[in-house]
């Protein structure tokens, strides 16, 4: 068994076949609720999340991994002299970073590394492919935390909420936006700097506001590959898709898949994008 465990969070919907794949990998889950029904991320689909919130007039709400939980994987890995690297989401969207590190601090500072992946979803499971590479390889902990620290400053995410009434419920934009950019139907297209959330321009209908994100994109020619994520609206996901594999025939296109978690924050209907810069090796 490999010197070098991987614990990415849940938001990074890793597949079911990689995980299967690799014994040193592992998954800590976030937590959704709606009233006091509670879920881990993984038990409920955003749209299952949705009906549910409808049906209760109550909207979903949000928990990072208790200490517990980093404790019950990371212990018995340390105690048997393995070193662990965690993959968080960005610290910007959630307190389970801070809460990796507290459990680094309490029970292996030095064989315990936490890293912000400054992201989410597709972002945070191809950093997790490059650092089970490195370590079947024979990479250092050491090493691997430098690539990864890397790939997180060339790793970029940009979002379209089809929806204002999220973000203002989770504290993210005030009533008043939310209530005029729905009547003048104001899409704003929000990307991650310095891993949190970040308004890059407003504009008015989706169909310009996604003409404005892939502009955007094309500012960035030479990419490792581009995550295509939507939460509930398969046929904007689709047409995105096709669109960009336009622009880009020769770079690799992933589906960027977006949980429950992320879906309580950002609400149906959200088109996003998530892509790394090519880095020399």
């Amino acid at each position: 068994m490999s010197q070098i465990h991987i614990i990415i969070d849940s938001i990074g919907q890793v597949p079911d076949e990689m995980l299967a794949m690799h014994k040193n990998l592992h998954v800590v889950a976030l937590k959704v609720r709606v009233g006091d029904q509670e879920w881990r991320e993984n038990e409920i689909s955003t749209k299952e999340l949705f009906e549910i919130s409808k049906d209760k007039r109550q909207h979903p709400k949000t928990s990072q991994p208790a200490p517990g939980d980093f404790i019950e994987i990371c212990k018995p890995l340390i105690e048997a002299g393995k070193e662990v690297i965690i993959i968080s989401v960005s610290g910007g969207l959630s307190g389970t970073v801070e809460g990796a590190r507290s459990v680094a601090n309490m029970i292996g500072e030095k064989k315990i590394h936490v890293i912000d992946s400054g992201t989410a979803s597709v972002g945070m499971v191809q950093m997790a492919k490059v650092a089970l590479e490195m370590a079947s390889s024979g990479s250092t902990a050491k090493e691997i935390v430098a690539r990864l620290e890397v790939l997180e400053k060339a790793t970029h995410t940009f979002l379209i909420p089809d929806t204002l009434e999220y973000l203002y419920k989770g504290g993210r934009i005030g009533g008043a936006s939310a209530l005029f950019g729905s009547i003048l139907q104001i899409r704003p297209l929000l990307y991650l700097v310095d891993g949190r959330v970040a308004v890059m321009d407003k504009v008015r209908t989706k169909q310009r506001v996604i003409n404005r994100m892939l502009d955007e994109l094309q500012k960035y020619q030479n990419l490792e590959y581009i995550g295509v994520g939507h939460i509930d609206v398969p046929e904007e996901g689709e047409a995105l898709t096709a669109r960009i594999k336009e622009l880009y025939p020769d770079t690799l296109i992933l589906p960027a898949k977006v949980g429950s978690v992320l879906g309580a924050h950002l609400g149906p209907g959200l088109l996003g994008l998530v892509f790394q810069e090519k880095i020399s090796t």
